[in-house]
């Protein structure tokens, strides 16, 4: 009985000893199931006042001519953290589109990617800031062609948004459209 008592003993002691080792080492290796730690994502465009510059146009809004007929609505929204704003488009007769837009420290501009029901995207890219609108270009093959589509705060509820032509390199302009955005109430 002795030995029987003994070998128990031994094992009990080695049984004991390596719970307590695997419990040490355990402790000191995450498990591979446990999750990283949770870290809130980078936010570096809340505090960059470029990137603010379109936020004018954050909302609901429903869109017209400057005689009241109504065209369509759209709804636009930050996106990315606040680095783009979303622009989700609706026309009176149903059509349908979208832009992103977004201020390219790269480039020193904002840059716009428009596309419709045609399927043909467009970019737009801004060049000129007045301190109130801010005007997009779109340069075609010919250097004498361009479109502008200009964005301007008419007051807290109102912004304009005109779309210009020109077939001589910028000496005339033609208005292709010029819409209000209303912001919806409620």
């Amino acid at each position: 009985m002795r030995k029987t008592s003994a070998l128990a003993f031994a094992v009990a002691t080695v049984s004991a000893q390596f719970v307590a080792a695997q419990t040490a080492t355990n402790s000191a290796v995450p498990s591979t199931n446990a999750s990283p730690p949770v870290r809130p994502p980078p936010a570096v465009c809340v505090d960059d006042p470029e990137r603010h510059r379109f936020d004018f146009w954050i909302g609901e809004w429903n869109v017209t001519t400057p005689g009241g007929t109504t065209v369509g609505s759209s709804v636009i929204q930050p996106v990315s953290g606040g680095c783009a704003l979303l622009e989700n488009w609706t026309s009176a007769s149903g059509g349908q589109g979208k832009s992103l837009n977004a201020y390219n420290p790269s480039l020193k501009q904002w840059q716009q990617y428009w596309i419709g029901q045609d399927g043909t995207p467009t970019e737009f890219r801004s060049s000129e800031f007045d301190g109130k609108s801010l005007a997009f270009f779109v340069k075609h093959d010919d250097p004498l062609k361009m479109e502008r589509l200009t964005f301007t705060p008419v007051d807290a509820a109102t912004v304009r948004q005109h779309s210009e032509t020109t077939e001589d390199g910028g000496k005339t302009w033609k208005t292709s459209y010029d819409f209000y955005y209303h912001k919806k109430k409620g």
